[in-house]
């Protein structure tokens, strides 16, 4: 463009003189023109040249395919260049070598594979020293004279071009034409350096997006693998759940049936009292009673079924009364002596077969403890409108390894049919009865757990609370303790 203007301004110095009749210009002026003609020319090729070099850009970014772009980037290099061959080849950096991506024959589809041979040493000529190689006459040419293929199939002329990406090598262009009347020029050379540029780019971000969309089809094999085997771990969970509760159930369920089993030899006898049948008939209703409810409360608790409290003023003195001949056969078969201090033992509001549960929880704990025997307490005592029970027992204590996480679910240590679900369900228990639960320990020195339940108001505003949400209506039959 600035020849352009310094041949428009000499034009019309010359055209100026002219017009003043000082010598004549024409012939200068015709060369003038001649040489703006040539420029307007070459205007015109570069801009066909930008407009080609846009349309092939917009069609690359286009191309999805990584196969799809290699023959794209091939085909149209062959038509920028008018080659009669061309090649397009990627360097594989692992084995320090390239590959032919790409054959083409101009007008006639790909070449075959008699006609692939292409001279490698001018490749990694190219690839090594990334600046490209143009010749008119391969024959003679004396960089190619060790070219075999240059030679066999008589090339005259050779365009070759490296692709560079930032830096990195990407592959080459080869083109090739046997014809005399079409040698490759530096226009040619221009054309496919652009085309390279552009392509080599798209061939690493293609590529990029190839190796991620495997990465993340290996990715989601390995996926779908993973969720099957954790399917599988958690079914196998599951069923080693279903075992180890069945067989801690029926392990706590061994006490009950051989206390009912025990009492219903009793009541067969034809020498009992009224009373004493009356007593042992009750008992064994309420072993049932503890041994449905035992029951039914795991499943709640697995389910997460919410649980509705039957609140009843509970006699202390009574209830621990009960509990007391409850254990005695299986802890004194244990030599494990059970005391009682009860400092309070008026009435407490509470669901008797739920707490019973808590109890009855805590001191199997205490009898699993104490393998040789030892002595299980439980002490009852008022601080103001709340009633504590301590349960403590002679045992080693609680392991230090399950201290912190005693209450939480699933939590068991040392025990063969433990489900790590009884001190949990415990404190839910008591949770629902608005109280606290809590362990003290020291090593050697027993375990302690202390339960604090509120005496009457404020479990009655609790269960008033949880009857309402549950649809319920509270019933003046279950009274309130003051």
């Amino acid at each position: 463009m600035n020849r352009l203007s310094e041949h428009l301004s000499a034009l019309e110095s010359v055209l100026e003189q002219c017009r003043k009749g000082k010598g004549n210009g024409l012939p200068e002026a015709g060369r003038l023109v001649q040489l703006m003609r040539q420029e307007l020319d070459a205007l015109a090729r570069q801009s066909a040249e930008l407009a080609t070099l846009y349309e092939v850009s917009r069609e690359l970014n286009a191309i999805r395919s990584l196969n799809r772009l290699l023959e794209f980037i091939t085909d149209r290099a062959i038509v920028l260049a008018q080659a009669e061959r061309g090649f397009l080849v990627l360097w594989n950096a692992e084995r320090d070598d390239f590959e032919v991506a790409v054959a083409r024959k101009f007008a006639a589809g790909e070449v075959d594979d008699a006609q692939v041979e292409l001279s490698h040493g001018l490749i990694r000529r190219v690839m090594a020293s990334r600046e490209p190689i143009i010749t008119t006459d391969a024959q003679e040419d004396p960089r190619f004279r060790a070219s075999q293929s240059i030679i066999a199939y008589q090339i005259r002329s050779v365009l070759a071009v490296p692709l560079v990406s930032q830096e990195e090598l990407v592959g080459a262009i080869y083109l090739d034409t046997r014809l005399s009347s079409r040698l490759f020029t530096p226009d040619d050379l221009k054309m496919v350096r652009g085309l390279a540029d552009q392509a080599a780019t798209a061939l690493s971000i293609a590529r990029l997006n190839e190796s991620l969309q495997a990465k993340n089809r290996e990715l989601e094999a390995a996926l779908v693998e993973l969720r099957a085997a954790q399917d599988e771990l958690i079914q196998a969970e599951r069923l080693s759940l279903v075992g180890r509760m069945a067989s801690a159930l029926v392990h706590d369920l061994k006490n009950p049936m051989t206390t009912i089993k025990g009492f219903a030899d009793l009541l067969g006898r034809s020498d009992l009292t009224p009373e004493a049948r009356q007593h042992f008939s009750q008992t064994v209703s309420r072993t049932i009673d503890a041994f449905v409810g035992m029951t039914q409360e795991v499943l709640d608790y697995v389910h997460g079924t919410e649980t509705v409290l039957d609140l009843q003023p509970i006699e202390v003195e009574q209830f621990v009364q009960d509990l007391c001949a409850f254990l005695a056969t299986d802890f004194a078969q244990q030599n494990i002596e059970i005391k009682t201090i009860l400092k309070y033992t008026g009435p407490v509001l509470m669901d008797r077969n739920k707490m019973w549960r808590v109890f009855i929880n805590i001191a199997n704990n205490a009898r699993d403890a104490m393998e040789g025997g030892g002595v299980f307490m439980m002490t009852a005592q008022e601080d103001g409108d709340v009633i504590e029970f301590w349960l403590a027992d002679t045992g080693p204590g609680i392991p230090r390894q399950i201290r912190d996480r005693l209450f939480e679910p699933f939590v068991t240590h040392g025990k063969q049919y433990g489900t790590g679900l009884g001190l949990a369900i415990a404190k839910k228990i008591v949770d629902d009865h608005h109280g606290t639960i809590s362990a003290e320990s020291r090593p050697g020195q027993g375990a302690c757990f202390i339960i604090r339940l509120p005496r009457g108001q404020q479990a009655r505003q609790r269960a008033d609370e949880e009857q309402k949400r549950a649809g319920g209506v509270v019933g003046p039959e279950q009274g309130t303790v003051a």
